[in-house]
Formats: structure tokens, C-alpha cells, sequence
């Protein structure tokens, strides 16, 4: 009887390492999730001033936050007024602590009904922004915005698209 047969039959203690690579994997794994929740959520600093220049529907801000190259803004809007609502325009201008605007972001309201509430978020990817105004424009002067400033959605760059292509090659 040689190593290879005793191997072969008595499974035991390869299961034995099996399983600790498994817990030393998912140990690992959450470990790491924790620790890049921890970094990630140190980087964004609350701006703690912020200007809403806006009365007749009320906006408020519940999270205003930013790190050196990126932020958000999430708040609601709530129609206070009788009348609906149609082609307006929430601007969010972002300034620097030198009162330097480094950048204008839109969010349509459209359809808005009295007594209706709705939820935003804004992502904007301006450097060293410390507070941001927030007020109300009508449809003609959000026509002269560029298309960056219109667009709220996230941008992911070459990493994204590259990560994208690489874990559908593996997983697809």
C-alpha cells in the first residue's frame, strides 16, 4: 500500500483542508469588505453649509457629502403650491472653500402634482468642493446647459468598462 491509495480512499483530511481554505477565504473576504466600507466612508466629509434658494417647492437636503475628487446630494422635493408643476429645473452650483464655482448640475421636476413628494440623489465629480447652492430655474435657462451638466448618472471610466469586460468573460 503506497501514499497514493491511502489518498485516493480516505478522504477526511483533504476535506479538512478544504474547509480551512474556505474559512480562511470568507474570513478574508469580509474582513476586506469592512475595511474598504470603513476607508471608503472616511474619505466623504458632510458639507455642513448648503444654500436652498428655492420656496415655492420645498426642497430639502438629508446628505450632503464630499471627498477630494467626488460627492453626492440626496434630498427630497415636496410641491407646497396648488398648481402642477411642469418644465422646471433644480441647479445645484458647487463651490470651493475660496468661493470658486467648479461646476452646475441639473435635475429635471417634471410633472410634479400638488402635495407630491419625491426623492433625489445627485452625484457630481468635482474636485475640492466644500458647499453648494441649490436653486430653481425654468427650461430656458437649463437649455444653454451642456450635456455633462444635464446628465445625473454615475460615470464609471475606462476602470468600470474594463472591470465590466473582465467579470463578464469570467462569469458569463
Amino acid at each position: 500500500m503506497n501514499y497514493l491509495d491511502i489518498w485516493f480512499f480516505d478522504r477526511r483530511p483533504r476535506m479538512k483542508v478544504f474547509f480551512c481554505y474556505l474559512l480562511i477565504f470568507v474570513f478574508f473576504f469580509i474582513f476586506s469588505d469592512i475595511m474598504i466600507y470603513n476607508y471608503t466612508k472616511s474619505l466623504y466629509q458632510p458639507m455642513t453649509s448648503y444654500e436652498i434658494n428655492v420656496t415655492s417647492p420645498e426642497v430639502t437636503v438629508t446628505t450632503a457629502e464630499a471627498s477630494n475628487v467626488n460627492g453626492n446630494v440626496k434630498g427630497t422635493i415636496k410641491n407646497t403650491t396648488d398648481e402642477v408643476i411642469n418644465e422646471q429645473y433644480l441647479k445645484f452650483d458647487f463651490y470651493t472653500p475660496r468661493d470658486i464655482n467648479v461646476g452646475t448640475k441639473y435635475i429635471e421636476v417634471d410633472s410634479f402634482y400638488p402635495e407630491e413628494e419625491k426623492n433625489y440623489e445627485l452625484g457630481f465629480r468635482y474636485d475640492n468642493v466644500s458647499y453648494v447652492k441649490i436653486s430653481m430655474v425654468d427650461e430656458e435657462e437649463a437649455i444653454n446647459a451642456t450635456s455633462e451638466e444635464l446628465k445625473i448618472d454615475p460615470t464609471y471610466g475606462p476602470a468600470g468598462l474594463i472591470s465590466a469586460v473582465i467579470l463578464g468573460y469570467f462569469f458569463l
